[in-house]
Formats: C-alpha cells, sequence, structure tokens
C-alpha cells in the first residue's frame, strides 16, 4: 500500500511512544506533493534559515524513505523565486527583499530520523539582525507547481531587563533552621522581568557550573583530572496570559526544591570526585545562568497544538500558517542572565544546600571561595 510522508509527520510520529499505529493513505487519484516549511526568524542572529520540504511517496517504511535525500528535497532549479519579503507597517510594498541561497549542511548525525550527513536548507544573512518593528513574508514560487508564502511578526532583540536575578544579584534557594540545622527548600524563588512586544511565550531554564575534580585517592589529594561542566535545569514554559504582571514587571515564582532533586538524579555520585560549585572572581562565587526562549504567536500556537494530548478526546488539532502549504513560519529569540552569584547577599544558604541537602550531600560539592571557611574547597 501507498503511504503520504511528511517530514513534520514523521517527527511527530518518531516524538510518539504510546502508539505504534501508521496511518495509510490509500490512493485513489494521481499523487501531488505538498510543500513543507519550517523557518524561525531570530532578531539575534546574522544568518537566518528556512528548510523547505516536500511530501513524498512510497511503499514500505516510511522511516527508510526519510533517509533518502531525493524522496523530500527539492532541486534548485525547481524554485523561480526563494524570498522573504519585508513590510513596514501600512506599506503595502515590500520595503526589502531577501533573496534566499541552498546551503548544505554537513556532518548531520545520520543516526537520526532523517537523511544524513547532509541536507539543504535556504538562508539570508543578516550581519546587524532583522528589523523588529517589520512584518516578514516568505514566499517560494516554483516553475511548475503551485506557490506558497507565510507571514509573520518578529520578536524585538530580546533586549529584556530582569529586575531579578542580576549579574549582582543572586537567588535564595534554601533556608536554615537556626534551631535543628534542617534545610527548607523554598517554594516561592521569583524571577522578574519587563514583557517584550510579540512574546506569548517565555521558556526559563537555569544553567548550574562547576568543575569537576576527579581523584586517584580517598583522600582527594592526588588530582586526575579537573573539567569545567555545566547542567541545565528547566523551570518551565509559560504562556505571557498566564503571568502574572505587577508594577509592569512579570512574576513568576517556582519550587527550587526539584531543582536539587534534579542534580541528585542526574549527577554521579562518586567519592573520588569533588564538585567545585561555579567560578570565584576574587569577590564572589558565580554559578548560575538564567536562560530564556522567547516565541511569537505563531511559534506559540504550533507549541500548545503540538503539546501532548491529555484527556478522554485524543484526537491532535492541526496547524500551520503556511498558505499553499503545510508548516511553519514564526520568530524567535534569547535571553540571558549571565554570572549569577551561587548566593542571594552575603548569605551561604545555597552552598550549605547542596552540601548538606538531602539530594545533594553525597555528591561532595564546595565553595571555591577561600573565604567561605565552614564550606570552600581550599
Amino acid at each position: 500500500m501507498n503511504k503520504i510522508f511528511s517530514l513534520s509527520a514523521i517527527a511527530a510520529i518518531s516524538l510518539s511512544v504510546l502508539s505504534s499505529c501508521e496511518t495509510d493513505v490509500d490512493l485513489t487519484a494521481p499523487y501531488a506533493s505538498t510543500t513543507v516549511v519550517f523557518g524561525l526568524l531570530d532578531p539575534q542572529a546574522d544568518t537566518q534559515f528556512v528548510k523547505i520540504n516536500k511530501t513524498f511517496l512510497g511503499d514500505g517504511n516510511l522511516n527508510d524513505y526519510a533517509l533518502i535525500r531525493d524522496s523530500s528535497e527539492y532541486k534548485w532549479e525547481e524554485f523561480s523565486s526563494l524570498r522573504i519579503e519585508e513590510y513596514a507597517t501600512g506599506n503595502p510594498n515590500p520595503i526589502a527583499i531577501h533573496n534566499l541561497q541552498p546551503i548544505t549542511i554537513h556532518d548531520k548525525d545520520v543516526n537520526g530520523m532523517f537523511y544524513g550527513p547532509d541536507q539543504t536548507v535556504y538562508y539570508f544573512a543578516s550581519p546587524s539582525g532583522i528589523n523588529p518593528n517589520a512584518t516578514y513574508k516568505l514566499v517560494a514560487d516554483f516553475v511548475s507547481r503551485p506557490d506558497v508564502y507565510a507571514w509573520t511578526n518578529v520578536i524585538p532583540s530580546a533586549d529584556v531587563f530582569f529586575q531579578s536575578p542580576q549579574t549582582n544579584l543572586g537567588m535564595s534557594f534554601a533556608s536554615t533552621n537556626t534551631v535543628t540545622g534542617a534545610i527548607d527548600y523554598r517554594d516561592n524563588v521569583s524571577i522578574r522581568w519587563t514583557p517584550i512586544d510579540n512574546a506569548e511565550i517565555y521558556d526559563l531554564a537555569l544553567r548550574f557550573y562547576y568543575t569537576e575534580n576527579v581523584y586517584s585517592d580517598n583522600a582527594l589529594t592526588q588530582l586526575v583530572s579537573s573539567t569545567e561542566k555545566f547542567i541545565d535545569w528547566k523551570i518551565g514554559t509559560f504562556n505571557a496570559d498566564d503571568i502574572d504582571l505587577n508594577s509592569g514587571y512579570y512574576n513568576l515564582t517556582f519550587n527550587a526544591e526539584p531543582f536539587f532533586s534534579y542534580l541528585g538524579t542526574n549527577l554521579v555520585t562518586d567519592t573520588h570526585i569533588r564538585r567545585s560549585v561555579g567560578h570565584y572572581d576574587g569577590n564572589k562565587t558565580r554559578a548560575f545562568e538564567l536562560r530564556m526562549g522567547l516565541a511569537n504567536d505563531e511559534l506559540k500556537t504550533y507549541i500548545n497544538v503540538n503539546n501532548p494530548v491529555t484527556g478522554i478526546i485524543q484526537e491532535r488539532p492541526s496547524y500551520t500558517n503556511v498558505v499553499g502549504g503545510l508548516g511553519l513560519f514564526a520568530s524567535r529569540a534569547s535571553a540571558y542572565v549571565l554570572n549569577i552569584p551561587l548566593e542571594s547577599g552575603n548569605g551561604t544558604t545555597n552552598i550549605n544546600a547542596l552540601m548538606n541537602g538531602i539530594y545533594t550531600s553525597d555528591l561532595n560539592f564546595c565553595d571555591p571561595n577561600p573565604s567561605n571557611t565552614e564550606f570552600t574547597c581550599n
């Protein structure tokens, strides 16, 4: 039986671990492939990329066909024009036209779902970024098949102002009972930032830096290796409408205990390993980085539609903003708070929780700050 496949459909199937069924489509008429687009404009990037493929027809296993490059790629000569047009508000004519050029991506993992190690994407250079106040239209004109187009606005370069945390203002993840010495993990750690135009989703993660020192002896005196590492803990993905807006700032609180639990689950326990937290800059130990991803309305809709289905009704709605084809043309951006101190102020609650807490006490953390005598690595 013939089957019609698209790369986006294959990706969706690969993510589903609850169902092993396939959808068979009987062909009773001549087959015509459909153009599939995936492009995310990034105002901070010096190059913008778009992937344009087609659905394909074949007998047998869809995974085998996905690995064949010619199954889903257009030849360059099949396009009569491939461009992204830039529009200003109120102007029906483009103020700039960015012609897309093909480029082959090399060394793609050949064990992935799609063909490798090479594949074609399309790009234009944007050395100064792209216009945050413009609207962009992707146009793919073909020589002998239906044209496709899609519109998106842009998230301005993510110049987010964070009230908390900041480079010189850390976050307190725990407290210590002064009587019993018990560690209490805080469930109301606050992040506050200014809203960004056109950003409808905020994806937040905390990056934790440490140096892993491996020793050959139980006394930890014979150093074998020292490796700087980090681990990312996902705080969550939030719709802008669901975040509390107070005095011009978004305010989000999270529970810190899952962070410590995540470290305990994902780092190896070994008595020959000692982990030095972050780096000491002569003033503070800096151990964290807050990472924020932002999505515009088109990308928000796509993400929400493709979230896991729950409840009795399992049928998933479909979403595309590509006219004449399938896929997504949207915008994203990123924002960061770098070099966040290990502690809030001059406290020691975070390092105490790392060294003595129920989840991480066996991971041998220490503070590289020599003046923090109770918790220092020295």
